[in-house]
């Protein structure tokens, strides 16, 4: 086992200056994690209480056995005390608390922290933590302004350190076995032409301060808030977070241009606050133009603040066929009718899919008097099995995406989805806001600007 008592305990020197949206930092000595012995579990500082902070400690965390909680960090006082008694209460684990980042880093032997903290936080405490030895997993986005984003993909590729972003479908077994399996291994779907996706809820969510908490104004000016509405509704400032399109699209935009195998070469949007009157926008809509190695594609991308009808789902379509995804219960394989069936049988012969469909020829039909003829049905399929994967981890994505971080850091497994290839679909989800920001329009995006 690691040796607590390590002489080269990571430190941090406090600076009495603060850069930045008026963050307090700290300049790490030079470490390097200690290698891990098999039986090791990764000490973790959970860095954010709130909503997804509470996931990650009370739904997560407890699910992967390589795992041991350390210490939660959050400056609303409510909401660190509350997690620490409920962990106690619910684990019978002791956990300490902090409100400063650097304090816990400072007083906590820590293997990586998981940072659930507003976006504009997030290059700061990642860059500090991996310069002074830790892993990070970091929820997206990366960061509200991509120079901030690019400093993290190069923050981890200059320390050698671990860096996962949470858009966790990249570990959700559906996304990946259909990757995997159905497009990479038997290119089932022929070229894929089209990626059509929309996250659609009935209401942006405004959370009221705890009453418990006594906040003073300087405090939140330390850490970048000007008010208190700012710290508990960070998303609807363009200062603090990128709205919709960040928290939201940039999981279904990642999918479309991982599934594609490219990245956008131009994107058109246009959005409007027409709802909720936020700084950012809550309603939105854009365009992607892809090349991707098969030949050109589009993407066609909504989000929708007044309804939930329609749902959640990315949707592609190919020469051969087509498909439903989502992590929901939203998820179908389609067959194009000019396809024949014994083509696809092989699929089902091989445990891939299932047939839901009845596969009787199907005969043209007039409809009514226009000479219009109907258009061919397709054929309806579902996944069957998770089988020809690398590995299937049977387990609710947000969990599975940080327990392939843990193992990650163990030398077990590889990152699912490193800063690096997160900070290609960050360039053409800040794209969006630009054009968003410019009242639509069209933005061509350089090659080159991709890179890291």
């Amino acid at each position: 086992m690691r040796n607590s008592s390590n002489p080269n305990r990571r430190k941090f020197i406090r600076t009495s200056s603060a850069i930045g949206a008026g963050l307090v930092l700290g300049r790490p000595f030079e470490l390097r994690a200690t290698p891990f012995s098999f039986n090791d579990k990764v000490r973790l500082g959970v860095v954010g209480c709130g909503g997804r902070g509470r996931g990650v400690i009370f739904s997560n965390i407890p699910k992967i056995p390589s795992a041991h909680l350390v210490a939660v960090c959050d400056i609303i006082p409510s909401r660190r005390e509350n997690a620490v008694a409920r962990f106690k209460e619910e684990y019978g684990i002791t956990v300490q608390s902090y409100e400063d980042f650097y304090d816990m880093l400072e007083k906590e032997e820590l293997d990586a922290i998981v940072l659930t903290t507003p976006d504009f936080w997030h290059m700061q405490h990642a860059v500090d933590a991996m310069e002074a030895g830790l892993h990070v997993y970091c929820e997206k986005a990366m960061s509200n302004n991509i120079e901030d984003a690019r400093k993290m993909a190069e923050g981890m590729k200059r320390t050698g350190k671990l860096l996962q972003i949470g858009r966790q479908r990249r570990s959700n077994d559906r996304y990946r076995f259909t990757h995997q399996v159905l497009l990479e291994k038997e290119n089932m779907f022929g070229r894929l032409t089209h990626a059509i996706g929309q996250w659609n809820r009935s209401r942006i969510w405004t959370q009221q301060p705890n009453k418990q908490d006594k906040f003073n104004i300087k405090q939140l000016e330390r850490y970048g808030f000007e008010t208190v509405a700012q710290d508990y509704n960070w998303r609807n400032y363009k200062a603090l977070g990128g709205g919709v399109v960040s928290d939201l699209g940039s999981h279904q935009i990642d999918i479309f241009n991982w599934f594609l195998g490219a990245y956008p070469h131009t994107v058109y949007a246009t959005g409007n606050n027409s709802y909720f009157k936020h700084e950012q926008a809550d309603t939105m809509a854009t365009i992607l133009e892809y090349d991707t190695p098969k030949g050109p594609a589009i993407g066609i991308y909504e989000n929708i603040s007044n309804s939930r009808a329609i749902g959640v789902y990315e949707r592609f379509v190919g020469d051969d066929g087509a498909f439903i995804i989502s992590e929901g219960k939203d998820n179908k394989i389609y067959r194009e009718s000019r396809v024949k069936a014994k083509r696809w049988q092989r699929y089902i012969n091989a445990g891939y899919i299932s047939n839901l469909a009845d596969m009787q020829k199907y005969q043209e039909e007039e409809a009514g008097d226009s000479g219009i003829k109907e258009t061919a049905p397709q054929f309806s399929y579902d996944i069957k099995n998770m089988v020809d994967m690398d590995r299937v981890y049977n387990l609710q994505s947000h969990t599975a995406h940080l327990y392939n971080f843990v193992e990650t850091v163990r030398g077990e497994e590889t990152l699912n989805y490193d800063a690096i290839t997160s900070y290609k679909s960050e360039v053409c989800i800040y794209k969006i806001h630009e054009a968003i920001n410019a009242n639509g329009g069209r933005i061509v995006i350089d090659p080159s600007e991709y890179e890291v």
